[in-house]
This record gives structure tokens, sequence and C-alpha cells, in this order.
């Protein structure tokens, strides 16, 4: 069989404040997109299933059992899409992790706990305290959640594992964008990996996410940039050329 080139995209979707039901189907819409472009693994936004509501996590958590997650399971074996969707998980602790659920086309659901948490999510949220690392088509993956990137030793950690994708899930609004985002370039530079940055669109909640998600080719130079909180697909596949990037409106 022949190995298709990998494919990585992110998701910039909005999330409604604690609609986990309309949510899956918004993560739904953005799966049939991306196999329409031969996708090999879909990165969502932070929190994606419950929208970012810490003051909602406790209410709302999944478990990697959670029969929410069929519908997304069933979509990622029918398309053979690997799908990185964010939730709050419980993890044992007093108080749910912010998680990542990774659903893999062989029907297996591994979850990543968000390692660095920022400031205002302490009061809500557990910390995680391992790194995870996925292989898909020939490309590691090592999976970050927004905060984790403010330690450069968690994208040093991946890099060291052998990765060569920086796999993020945010939240950003427009005050925080500015610091993270550049983040995410320096570290494609000073580890030689793509960094992808999947931020939510529109926002019906709390807090209003900038949108802007990117993705950087190795070495820092950007590929493709959303130019706002629009519903898109951000792809980046790595051909016999090198990483191509391209945007898909939804």
């Amino acid at each position: 069989m022949v190995m298709r080139n990998f494919t990585i995209a992110t998701a910039q979707i909005g999330s409604a404040r604690g609609d986990v039901s309309g949510n899956l189907v918004a993560h739904a819409d953005a799966v049939a997109a991306a196999a329409s472009c031969d996708v090999s693994v879909l990165v969502f936004p932070e929190l994606s299933l419950t929208g970012y509501e810490p003051d909602l996590a406790a209410s709302l958590t999944f478990a990697a059992d959670d029969a929410r997650l069929d519908s997304l399971r069933r979509l990622a074996i029918q398309h053979r899409i690997t799908l990185i969707v964010g939730a709050p998980i419980r993890n044992g602790a007093d108080k749910p992790a912010i998680g990542a659920f990774i659903l893999t086309p062989d029907g297996d659901i591994r979850t990543y706990l968000k390692m660095h948490l920022g400031a205002s999510e302490i009061a809500h949220f557990s910390h995680g305290a391992r790194p995870l690392t996925l292989d898909v088509d020939g490309q590691r993956l090592g999976i970050s959640i927004c905060a984790d990137s403010s330690r450069e030793s968690h994208p040093k950690t991946y890099a060291d594992l052998g990765a060569q994708v920086y796999a993020a899930g945010v939240f950003l609004t427009r005050e925080w964008y500015v610091d993270d985002a550049p983040r995410l370039q320096k570290y494609a530079t000073k580890f030689g990996m793509l960094a992808v940055m999947a931020n939510q669109g529109a926002s019906t909640g709390t807090y209003e996410s900038v949108g802007q998600s990117a993705i950087w080719a190795p070495g820092g130079h950007l590929l493709v940039q959303a130019d706002g909180v629009e519903s898109a697909l951000l792809t980046a596949t790595l051909a016999k050329s090198g990483w191509q990037g391209n945007l898909v409106r939804m």
C-alpha cells in the first residue's frame, strides 16, 4: 500500500458555551471537510467540545469511555483521520483536567492532560504530568494545549523524543495571542519542528477568541494563517518539495 502524504490540519471552529451537542455537530462538519482534503490529523481548539468556560468545566467533564464521543470515534474510523479534540477530562483529582482526546482510525482513544495551567485556570483545573507523542503516517507529533507552550521545556521534551510536529490546541483572546503566537514560531525555529496552532473561531461564551489559527514550518516560516475568526481548515502537507500550506473556508 502506498503511504499518503502526511497532512495535518487545524479546525478553526466556533464553540457555543456549554452546548456539547451543538459543538459535536460543528466538529463533525469539520471532520467532513478534512476528509475531502485527505487530512491525516485534525487538531481542534482547547476545550472545543464545551467551549472555553472554566466555570462550567466541572459539570461538563468527559471520560475516555464517554458515549458522547461515539460519533467522533466512528468518523475517525470511517475517514481514517486521527482527531485531537479538546474537553475537560476526569482524572481522579478533585478538579478536572484540561485535556485532549486522541481518537484514532483504529478506534482507540488516548488522552493527554494539559501539564502547565494559566494563572486563571488553577482554581478550576488540575494539571497533567506526562507528555504524549503520536506516530501518524511517518510523522511523530507532540501534543500541547495552550499554556503548555509557556514553558520551553515542553516543546524541547518533544524534540528530544524525536517529534517533527508540535500540535497545540489553544484558546487565545487578542491579548493572549500577542505572547503565544510568537512563542510557537520561535519553537518552530529553535527545534526544527512544524508548529501547529488551532485556535477557536467565533465565540459565544465568556471570552472572545481572536481566531488567527496558524501553522509555521520548521525554521519558523509562516505557512498559513486565518485572517480572523472565520470557520476554516488550515492544512500543512509534507510534499517532496517541503511543507505546503493551504486555507479552506468552511
